[in-house]
């Protein structure tokens, strides 16, 4: 059963379309009768009908109006129009808003508005048959993509691949040829385009795929797989033969990909070439080859130095850090810039270990994030802990730490006198378990209404609220070193240490232990 709403401010033709028909034998059911634009635009939203069946010639919001303003908020709504004259105008604005008929009201009939009924009825069914066939096909498009991602994943993680072939196959991924060639890349962060977010960066990958397969899409030669390390691997088979120089045209190739993935994303990519081997058991150390490569390589020496990495990152980089946090409070961009690019000059200087310190910067700057009341962009992080190279980590810093710089001045110019009165009760109750009920009674509010003015001034619930402004304590706290972590979780209103421990990694990123 599919629903309509019937508009016209000529009542009697109310009465008469709503008595005349019977609506069931039609698939139709009325779910709203209205005699002007406006009434029907509000029920319009409320019951968010199939069709719209409405007079053209009304007062104040016409018909005409209605069905733009249906059409912006339910595309697929199919629409039938009446009116007392044939409008030339009238008629063009039907048409250009795809309406399913125009029926003159002088010669409407039964039969002919049924008959249109039945069309409008059989054309909304059509849209939902082909959005459903788009969707599935997306949906088979992206399922396909994280099959070939876990069929990659199986092939790097067994130590014999030969037995996946079939399952390979199935995804119209054929290798009958002995030979190959692999390629690891990434999206450069230096340079990252400001029309995308990082949660845009898995689609970034799908789509970087895409113009893979399209590239080899003539030969099939070339697949491409994501790793879920945020790297896009191209794999070629082939079988060599003295006519034709495949290394050179899979290098070719990555070179092609790589304008291209430039010119339709406007994204610069890393990558790196392995050489030739045999047999897709050898797969699997091929792709960590070519990763310990690009990972040598993270501070743009040569992948052949030799030198071992140092883990000491707080030793290390500390200070550097606390002169990063320095510069943030004063506010000064150029000088954070220079922080974060002296911070690299030390780490590279140092051989710090890259993973390590990844890991690192991503526990100061959620540390940070709680500091300055921002919540944490976990697909940020993700971004972060994957880095390919220091530069990338250093745009990284960057852009994090003057975001939220901006962040911090805009909400202290917009903090509103309500919030520094909560803050300030919540400094004078640490010790104690503080509600809603208790705020709303300091305020001399109504709860209800403190709760959704506090959502709507801090974009999350109360207790979010109150458990980060206490771990921000707790940092301080353990920074001073003078009690014990279950003595400031006393202080702070936690009585049970394996809890306050639980909701200190929460929001902080590390157990308090490790914090210290």
């Amino acid at each position: 059963m599919y629903t309509i709403l019937l508009v016209d401010d000529d009542v009697p033709m109310l009465k008469y379309m709503s008595k005349r028909l019977a609506w069931n034998k039609l698939e139709l059911e009325i779910v709203g009768i209205a005699h002007s634009g406006e009434r029907a635009l509000h029920l319009f939203r409320q019951t968010m009908p199939d069709l719209l069946l409405t007079d053209i010639g009304m007062p104040g919001m016409d018909g005409l109006e209605l069905a733009a303003e249906v059409r912006r908020i339910k595309p697929e709504t199919k629409v039938i129009f009446l009116t007392c004259h044939e409008d030339f105008h009238y008629a063009k604005k039907a048409v250009q808003l795809d309406a399913s008929d125009y029926l003159i009201k002088d010669d409407l009939t039964d039969e002919a508005l049924r008959e249109s009924l039945k069309k409008a009825v059989s054309e909304h069914k059509e849209t939902l048959q082909q959005r459903g066939e788009w969707s599935y096909k997306q949906d088979v498009i992206k399922n396909k993509e994280l099959l070939k991602q876990r069929f990659f994943e199986q092939i790097i993680q067994s130590s014999s691949a030969q037995g996946l072939q079939d399952y390979g196959k199935r995804l119209g991924i054929e290798w009958p040829h002995s030979h190959f060639m692999m390629a690891a890349g990434h999206i450069r962060f230096t340079g990252f385009p400001k029309q995308y977010n990082y949660a845009d960066v898995p689609l970034l990958l799908y789509a970087i795929c895409n113009i893979a397969e399209e590239l080899s899409s003539a030969k099939k030669l070339v697949h491409s797989f994501l790793d879920g390390e945020l790297n896009f691997i191209c794999v070629m088979n082939y079988q060599p033969n003295l006519s034709h120089n495949y290394q050179r045209g899979f290098h070719e190739f990555i070179e092609e990909l790589t304008i291209r993935i430039k010119q339709y994303l406007k994204l610069d990519i890393s990558y790196v070439v392995g050489k030739p081997f045999e047999g897709m058991n050898q797969m699997r150390s091929e792709y960590k080859r070519l990763l310990a490569q690009s990972y040598s390589s993270f501070y743009g020496e040569a992948p052949s130095s030799g030198k071992t990495f140092s883990i000491d990152v707080q030793g290390a980089l500390g200070e550097e850090w606390e002169l990063l946090l320095k510069a943030f409070k004063e506010r000064d961009e150029l000088l954070v810039r220079e922080r974060v690019e002296r911070m690299r000059q030390t780490a590279a200087k140092c051989r710090i270990e890259p993973i390590a310190w990844e890991i690192k910067c991503s526990q100061w700057l959620r540390m940070f994030e709680l500091d300055v009341d921002e919540p944490s962009e976990e697909e940020y992080h993700h971004c972060l802990l994957h880095a390919k190279t220091a530069a990338d980590l250093e745009a990284l810093l960057v852009y994090k730490s003057i975001e939220l710089m901006h962040r911090v001045q805009l909400k202290s110019s917009n903090k509103k006198p309500k919030m520094h009165l909560i803050d300030q009760y919540i400094s004078e109750h640490l010790s104690e378990t503080i509600s809603l009920v208790d705020i709303a009674e300091y305020l001399f509010l109504n709860p209800s209404y403190v709760s959704r003015y506090f959502k709507q001034e801090t974009g999350m619930n109360f207790t979010d609220y109150v458990h980060k402004y206490k771990m921000r304590v707790a940092c301080h706290l353990l920074k001073s070193k003078s009690d014990n972590i279950e003595l400031i979780g006393l202080k702070l209103g936690y009585s049970d240490r394996t809890y306050f421990s639980k909701i200190f990694k929460k929001y902080v990123g590390v157990n308090p232990k490790d914090y210290r």
